[in-house]
């Protein structure tokens, strides 16, 4: 599996500007996620992580519970106009002919403050496309599961979708 371009997250963590006091934040995360119901669990996950390793915020909580900022994310799969033809003609040889799938995964996130005023919205987006081939399955014990590369492509667009509110002034 590979990610298209480099991710858009600085080294720098958490951001250098100081803020004279920290922010609690509730996430809301919803959406289809990238594998189904389990992928959007892992987005969860990845999203609570992102945000408590920023070190911007005093508390990251879920749904429902107060705070003084409220995020609302929603994770979505804008996958390739249906099936490509290469993925077909894998398919039709049953993987013997190599195919590529492409995969954007989508995320907005909308901030929302203590009294649910939209104080500002980020969009990301990350294409991501997998080799499909009997032959490679010999090959997939030496490199990270696409499991794995989602869930880091998912993580490193929350970051930079932080980064991105942060810069804005947003919190």
């Amino acid at each position: 599996m590979v990610r298209d371009g480099a991710s858009s997250v600085s080294g720098q963590q958490p951001p250098q500007s100081v803020q004279p006091a920290k922010k609690s934040v509730a996430l809301h995360v919803a959406g289809i996620g990238p594998q189904g119901k389990e992928g959007l669990g892992d987005s969860r996950e990845q999203a609570v992580k992102a945000y408590l390793d920023s070190g911007l915020f005093s508390s990251v909580i879920m749904d429902g519970a107060p705070a003084d900022l409220h995020a609302d994310i929603a994770v979505l799969e804008a996958g390739s106009d249906g099936f490509s033809w290469s993925a077909a003609v894998s398919a039709i040889t049953f993987t013997m002919i190599p195919g590529y799938v492409a995969q954007d995964l989508a995320t907005r996130t909308s901030y929302r403050d203590r009294q649910s005023k939209e104080v500002g919205t980020i969009e990301k987006r990350e294409g991501m496309g997998f080799w499909i081939q009997f032959f490679l399955l010999f090959a997939m014990p030496f490199v990270d599961s696409p499991t794995a590369k989602l869930s880091a492509a998912q993580y490193d667009m929350h970051r930079a979708t932080i980064e991105d509110a942060h810069r804005k002034g947003l919190f």
